[in-house]
């Protein structure tokens, strides 16, 4: 999930050293303040998820109150996909916060190099995986994206110094440690800051379940069956299945509403 995406963004180059001298024709305090610019807007479009995922909550817990279990699972399954978008956003945001603090203590060719090269690979990454699920997520984040694009432009030399071929973590071990914590401090991050999920209503705890059930079935199933021996509504199973196949993990056919 999010942890193989931020890891894309180091699969695909290689820091080489370059002769050019160390901060040479670099602005390093244009650089930091456009930067803090970036981390400015990533913390509102963090607070804006934040609070529509409490609002999905709310509704939640006012559909259970009214036994109305389909208007449950559809706020939880809209909290789950906001988690993802929350996870993916301070995942961003916990990089340029590195990118920040390596640039203030060293400010050196070398440090931005290492440090702005794999936000460029995150631009792209993180694009490709919210498009996925969120396209408008990827829209709120455009002038996200455009200010370190403006960033990486700025500094004159990343063109030439932007990692090609092998992954930059085999040769960087900063890289590896910059994925590690910044997956690590955002899953963490993402579960403090937004309630829990009911097992009953997590839609990723029941695609599992459901995914089990159809393999225990060898691919044949009555719904009716299915919806009394795992305790999920019937149109909840149906809801799952079909998102089950919009991702390309299994073919239904309902021909007769009964059986796939």
């Amino acid at each position: 999930m999010i942890g193989d995406v931020v890891k894309k963004f180091f699969a695909r180059g290689q820091y080489k050293e370059t002769g050019l001298n160390q901060g040479e024709g670099i602005d390093y305090d244009e650089i930091l303040a456009q930067l803090g610019i970036v981390k400015m807007e990533l913390d509102r479009i963090k607070t804006t998820i934040i609070n529509e995922i409490q609002g999905y909550y709310e509704k939640m817990i006012d559909s259970k109150r009214s036994n109305d279990n389909e208007g449950a699972e559809m706020s939880a399954a809209e909290i789950v996909l906001k988690k993802r978008v929350l996870k993916a956003i301070l995942a961003y945001g916990n990089m340029i916060e590195f990118a920040i603090r390596r640039i203030q203590d060293t400010r050196s060719l070398e440090s931005i190099v290492k440090v702005l090269a794999p936000l460029k690979y995150a631009m792209s990454s993180m694009d490709e995986y919210l498009s996925g699920f969120a396209p408008e997520a990827v829209t709120s984040l455009s002038s996200v994206l455009e200010e370190t694009e403006g960033v990486i432009r700025k500094t004159g030399i990343i063109s030439n110094t932007i990692p090609q071929g092998k992954s930059i973590s085999e040769l960087i071990p900063e890289a590896s440690e910059l994925i590690t914590s910044a997956i690590a401090k955002a899953q963490k991050e993402a579960e403090q800051l937004s309630p829990k999920v009911p097992e009953t209503f997590d839609p990723e705890i029941i695609e599992r379940k459901v995914f089990e059930y159809i393999k225990e079935k060898n691919g044949v199933l009555s719904l009716k069956k299915a919806s009394e021996e795992l305790g999920i509504p019937l149109n909840i199973i149906k809801a799952t299945l079909y998102r089950l196949e919009a991702r390309g993990i299994i073919k239904v056919d309902l021909p007769n509403e009964q059986q796939i």
